[in-house]
């Protein structure tokens, strides 16, 4: 009966290592050729800990051999891991408080529907409260609409707006900064826009891109399914359904790859520093984040704690969608993503530091 279970314990530790490898691929291949791997890609979290969890049991079992399985597969992608789950954050020094600190925050705000919220302690919260506690230099928006547009800019003090819609909904990038440029990169006619901002701060030129990948776009059958597997509470009735979703999730996957490749050409042309705020709708294990990374830093990475959740959907809410990343030029700290119901994601931010040691882009 040991051997039995043994041999089970072994088949199944075979299949979590696979699964984690074949995440480590959902990042290089595009979901144009393979789109089955970015379900990997989503489920690396869970992956990563059955494999933690055959390493201990095998640990302590008499086939030791057996948790080399799961450590040679943790172990080449350790820096996947660090996408995923920080241990200490990184503060910002008092030595370097001072006007040359950038405060970026960015926040799929839902088209204000959550406007009156609440924090963590239950206090009702208004979204334009939160800006103002939060002090940004510079406020990345997805999902925006211009119901609130002239009180954010008036309550804020940040009276520079680039702001792009498509069907009434769009993007918006408020600065305390000057606006030197604006372009609108793409809208695919839905919700989801991407363009750049060049502010001028101080002697230097920055672009900020705002970028919002294409949305699955559940419709409510889909999002009722969804909730009721969580809650377990299901039938055999949902083939249909389940095969929607997974043809959505298909497509859209696929969308974002190549939104992710022209956004990707317009950061490797930037004749400045970027910084790049937005919802990717994707994981940090996935084609389009490592597309539109390149070789730019995540703040998270440089300066987060935790597992930096983004997406305030209940117990599937363990995927950061939302991110900020910026040129090796800057230095991250303070990186914080606040558990405030303002909306179904959760805001990011971080302060930057131009680094002086790093060479800076140059000017047109």
């Amino acid at each position: 009966m040991k051997k039995f279970f043994r041999l089970v314990f072994l088949i199944l530790n075979i299949m979590a290592a696979t699964g984690l490898l074949l995440s480590y691929l959902s990042c290089r291949i595009s979901p144009e050729k393979i789109w089955w791997l970015g379900f990997f890609g989503l489920a690396y979290l869970y992956l990563f800990i059955f494999n933690l969890i055959f390493i201990v049991i095998w640990a302590f079992s008499k086939k030791k051999k057996y948790l080399l399985i799961s450590l040679l597969v943790i172990l080449p992608g350790w820096g996947v891991t660090g996408r995923n789950i920080q241990l200490w954050g990184k503060k910002l020094p008092e030595t370097l408080h001072d006007n040359k600190i950038i405060n970026v925050l960015s926040c799929n705000v839902h088209m204000f529907l959550q406007k009156n919220g609440k924090q963590e302690n239950g206090k009702p919260l208004h979204i334009i409260d939160f800006f103002v506690e939060s002090q940004p230099d510079i406020l990345c928006m997805q999902e925006f609409t211009t119901d609130l547009q002239k009180e954010i800019s008036r309550r804020t003090d940040m009276p520079y707006l680039h702001v792009e819609l498509s069907n009434r909904t769009g993007i918006a990038t408020y600065s305390r900064f000057p606006i030197v440029e604006r372009k609108r990169i793409y809208s695919d006619r839905s919700i989801n826009v991407c363009m750049y901002t060049d502010v001028a701060v101080g002697d230097d030129t920055l672009r900020v891109f705002n970028i919002h990948l294409k949305s699955i776009g559940f419709n409510i059958k889909q999002w009722d399914l969804l909730e009721n597997a969580i809650r377990k509470d299901y039938d055999t009735t949902i083939m249909t359904t389940v095969r929607d979703i997974v043809k959505r999730m298909a497509t859209t996957a696929i969308s974002r790859s190549a939104q992710a490749g022209i956004i990707r050409q317009h950061i490797d042309r930037s004749p400045y520093a970027v910084i790049i705020c937005g919802d990717f709708n994707d994981p940090p294990v996935s084609y389009s984040y490592r597309k539109v990374r390149g070789n730019c830093k995540d703040a998270f990475v440089e300066a987060g704690r935790g597992i930096s959740a983004t997406y305030n959907i209940g117990q599937i809410s363990r995927q950061r969608i939302d991110y900020i990343l910026h040129s090796p030029v800057f230095d991250a700290y303070d990186y914080k993503c606040p558990r405030v119901s303002i909306s179904d994601h959760y805001p990011v931010m971080c302060k930057l530091k131009i680094n002086p040691t790093q060479p800076k882009s140059p000017q047109k």
